[in-house]
């Protein structure tokens, strides 16, 4: 086994031992783009378009996103599990619409702070990655940003409140998470059944 071989594996062991649910080494080639994922950012309008700083437009594009894929060897896809499963949602919210789901507090509560976790668990991988000494090792969390209540913005006047933390979405940068996720024998449900999966990704060159 490689040096890098060993440190991927020692960083996939670290990411169970944080608050992944799985992880798995995967080649940077495994990653599929697919610019229809960012379309779906912006139709139907996602409320975070435009308003958060971590998601399309103002971050980087699907195009230069792909050509810096392209200098990385290895990935680890980093999967969480959040949110209610489907017998508590059928319990807790019989009848209620998707819709009315999505702006129950207690709902709301509970995946905010599992993406607040992915979040940061990601973020500590890539630390952690840096100081093995891979320079370039970057994070990309899953969903928008939800490391505020409410963002900032992306006025320039108006700074990000956790620079070092707050990472764009594997979507938002146009990563088809489903089929990259079954490259990798990692399957995602969409639509989700039962407990949601979230996906995240460390690159490490």
């Amino acid at each position: 086994m490689s040096d890098i071989e060993s440190d991927l594996e020692k960083l996939r062991l670290r990411a169970l031992e944080l608050r992944a649910r799985r992880a798995k080494i995967v080649q940077s080639s495994e990653v599929v783009i697919d610019p229809r994922v960012r379309l779906k950012c912006s139709i139907p309008l996602c409320d975070s378009y435009g308003r958060n700083r971590m998601c399309p437009p103002n971050i980087i594009s699907v195009e230069d996103f792909a050509k810096a894929l392209s200098c990385y060897r290895f990935g680890i896809l980093v999967q969480f599990e959040m949110g209610y499963g489907e017998t508590e949602i059928k319990n807790r919210f019989k009848g209620k619409s998707l819709e009315a789901l999505h702006q129950d507090n207690g709902y709301v509560e509970k995946m905010t702070e599992g993406m607040r976790g992915m979040s940061l668990t990601l973020g500590q991988l890539e630390k952690e990655a840096l100081y093995m000494g891979y320079r370039f090792a970057v994070a990309l969390s899953g969903g928008c940003c939800r490391l505020c209540d409410e963002c900032v913005g992306p006025d320039p006047a108006s700074k990000c409140r956790h620079p070092f933390q707050a990472r764009p979405s594997i979507e938002a940068v146009g990563i088809d998470v489903v089929a990259t996720a079954e490259k990798a024998g990692m399957k995602v449900e969409f639509p989700a059944k039962g407990k949601g999966v979230w996906t995240g990704l460390l690159l490490v060159d």
